[in-house]
């Protein structure tokens, strides 16, 4: 029985295909970031953020803290990425009245996550929340 294995990039998914006869394949689709995962009753899970699997056509992953899969828009994903990238300048030095991750005048928590605590703008939070509260509509199914 002659076995050919071959593997093909598609963007994020990998098909992979094994060739046991010329009259039989079976090919597999994984995705590197792991399958496509719902709650129990087929709904969304309990955290949005933990969504995964592909975003639809037009979003992409926000990856706004490790692990972050929920899609937005590319504008979207390019802000969380600046926020975090000025997240420093943001953080009172002086007022620590919510812990060392309180922000100076103006700016908010984010909470992609519940431990999302980069200081963002109010309007970026609002985004924020939107984005996690649509999560299970911009996946691939």
């Amino acid at each position: 029985m002659l076995r050919k294995t071959y593997i093909l990039a598609f963007g994020a998914a990998v098909a992979v295909a094994a060739m046991i006869s010329t009259a039989q394949a079976q090919i597999q689709l994984t995705y590197p970031q792991g399958p496509l995962t719902s709650g129990g009753n087929g709904g969304p899970p309990p955290h949005h953020h933990h969504w995964r699997g592909i975003c639809i056509n037009g979003y992409v992953w926000r990856e706004a803290v490790e692990g972050d899969h929920v899609c937005v828009t590319p504008g979207t994903r390019a802000q969380a990425a600046d926020d975090n990238a000025h997240a420093g300048m943001r953080v009172s030095v002086h007022n620590q009245s919510y812990g060392p991750d309180t922000c100076k005048q103006g700016y908010v928590w984010r909470e992609a996550t519940p431990d999302d605590h980069v200081c963002v703008t109010p309007g970026t939070r609002d985004q924020t929340a939107d984005d996690n509260a649509h999560a299970g509509s911009r996946i691939a199914r």
